[in-house]
Formats: C-alpha cells, sequence, structure tokens
C-alpha cells in the first residue's frame, strides 16, 4: 500500500455502540498520507472475520470477547488466519497488562476502549502499519544475511579443505626450520575452520532457532592460545597476564569463546596509538565465576562516543569478559 493509498481496515467487534463509535473516529480527518478516509469492514463474529479477510486488508481492529470466541484464544485464531497485516487488540479492561500479554503474543499494538478518542486511534493504526512495514523489511534483509553467510561459509570451508590438503601433503617435503611456520599455517587454518562452523551455529541462535549450546570449555588453554596468536602477529605489543589458571579450571561457554578474546587483544593493539602497546590481561578467580579483563595503554575510548558505542547491542559487549 502507497502513502497516497486509503487504508481497508477489518473490524471485529460485536458491541454495537462500541463499532458505531469507532468507525466514526475512523472517518474524522487528519490521517497521516491519505487522501481519503479508510474504508472499513465490520463483522461482529470472529469466523465471519476470518473467512472475510484477504490480501486487500492492511490492518485489522480485534476485540478479543467475541459471541464465537473469547480472550487471547480469539488473537491466536486471527494471527494464524492473518497475513502481514498487522493486528491491534481493542479490549474493555483498563489493564494495560492485558493489552502488553497480547503484544507479546504477536499483536502490534492495543488500544482501550474508554481511551480511544479520533486522534489516538488513527496515530495508533498508522504507527502499527508502519513498525509491521518496518518489521517485514527487516526480515528479508536479515534472510539475505543469512544466506550470504551461509554461501561465505561454504566458500570458506570448501578452500580451507583444500589448504589443509596441501599442507598435510607439504608435511615431508618441508625442512626441519620450516615445520614450525607449517604448523602454524595448518593449526590456523584449522581454526578457522572451526570459527565458520561455529558462526553457522550463532546465526541459528540469534536467528532464534535453538538455544546455545554451552559446554565445559577449559580457560587457561583458550586465553593462552589467543595470547600467543596476538603477540605473533604484533611483535611490538606486550602482553602481561597477572592472575593464575589452573590447567583444570573450565568454564561454561561455546566454541566463540576463543573470538572473545581474540577480538579484545586484537582491538587493544590495533586501535593503540603507542609504538609499543602495552596490553594487561587480568585473570580474578572466584568460586562460582572468572572474569577476564583486557586492558591497554591506548587513548581509550572517547567520551563523546562511549554511549554509542556501548548502546549499540547487548549481544554483542565490549567491557571485560
Amino acid at each position: 500500500m502507497t502513502d497516497t493509498q486509503q487504508y481497508n481496515i477489518l473490524l471485529v467487534e460485536d458491541n454495537p455502540s462500541d463499532a458505531r463509535l469507532i468507525k466514526e473516529y475512523l472517518k474524522e480527518p487528519g490521517w497521516s498520507g491519505q487522501q481519503t478516509v479508510p474504508t472499513i469492514q465490520h463483522f461482529d463474529r470472529l469466523s465471519a472475520a476470518v473467512d472475510a479477510r484477504d490480501e486487500s486488508i492492511d490492518i485489522i481492529l480485534l476485540d478479543l470477547g467475541l459471541p464465537d470466541s473469547n480472550g487471547f484464544e480469539t488473537l491466536e485464531t486471527m494471527l494464524e488466519a492473518a497475513g502481514d497485516e498487522p493486528v491491534v487488540v481493542l479490549t474493555g479492561l483498563d489493564d494495560d497488562s492485558v493489552g502488553i500479554e497480547a503484544v507479546e503474543r504477536g499483536a502490534q499494538d492495543f488500544l482501550v476502549k474508554g481511551d480511544i478518542n479520533p486522534k489516538l486511534l488513527q496515530r495508533t493504526l498508522s504507527y502499527a502499519v508502519e513498525r509491521e512495514r518496518q518489521q517485514q523489511v527487516l526480515e528479508r534483509r536479515n534472510k539475505e544475511l543469512a544466506l550470504l553467510n551461509q554461501v561465505i561459509r561454504h566458500d570458506i570451508k570448501n578452500d580451507l579443505t583444500v589448504i589443509l590438503g596441501w599442507g598435510d601433503a607439504l608435511r615431508e617435503h618441508v625442512e626441519p626450520a620450516g615445520q614450525d611456520h607449517l604448523e602454524r599455517i595448518m593449526n590456523a587454518s584449522e581454526h578457522i575452520a572451526g570459527i565458520a562452523e561455529t558462526a553457522g551455529d550463532f546465526m541459528e541462535i540469534l536467528e532464534g532457532n535453538r538455544e546455545p549450546e554451552l559446554h565445559p570449555v577449559a580457560l587457561k588453554p583458550v586465553l593462552q592460545s589467543e595470547i600467543e596468536k596476538s603477540q605473533s602477529a604484533h611483535s611490538a605489543a606486550t602482553i602481561t597476564v597477572n592472575g593464575e589458571l589452573s590447567e583444570t579450571l573450565q568454564v561454561s561457554a561455546t566454541n566463540l569463546l576463543s573470538s572473545v578474546f581474540r577480538n579484545l587483544l586484537n582491538n587493544a593493539v590495533t586501535h593503540n596509538n603507542k609504538s609499543s602497546p602495552e596490553i594487561t590481561v587480568e585473570v580474578d578467580v572466584s568460586p562460582d565465576t572468572v572474569e577476564v579483563s583486557v586492558a591497554d595503554n591506548g587513548p581509550g575510548v572517547p567520551d563523546s562516543q562511549k554511549t554509542e558505542i556501548f548502546s549499540r547491542s547487548h549481544r554483542q559487549p565490549r567491557n571485560p569478559v
């Protein structure tokens, strides 16, 4: 629906007085971007509204208490029958908890009948249509990104298989002095292959298809390996570890734990303006938790940028691990 077209509203309300008042409010001038007042299809039964609903509907105004359906079952039935159009719930109860639960169950918004006025009604419906449109755009983009992620991971894994195969074939042809370099290449390639696999698992978690599969991870080898890699890649940097980790200490994590340490260490060096970056890794072990923090002698994050950086997402914390 373009901004210059009129809304086609499906009103499902069994109370004649409420229905008549809502219709009058919907005909009031003031609809943003609309050339004419909306068209309204009115039904007092859920079954009739479900049968009449088609792709021309832009938004549904739904009373939860109907003669043939009551409560959240009414909402669930309509959501199953609806297409992309948003559903705004009408409730006669002056209780926001009912409306909030309706939104949690899939409604785009809710209105308390006693509070409705023309401006509130029009604004709520307009916002609901726009939010639904934005959600659909976001869902399409997420699907496209998921497909791109899948293709890239597939290509990376294929190329790494070739690298590992040729690397293994080179073992007997490499001089002793070069064996260490070859092993580093092989280990790094296997690590990248693992990251590609883990990234696929992480995408499924973000998409809500499943929960993270936490498992015991030996912390010291993971942290030590990432410190060694960072030190090898940045010879000018000095990395100091304060605190003791036992070889048997395990934490509950996923395979992405190594990526967390790698990013923290590399960022500490990459964004450091000193000729000799100094990185300090603090390890604090308590009976129930382990805290690993990374600090450096760089300029830090400007105060003017902290709010923007640290509020981007709770899924990608940049604070100490």
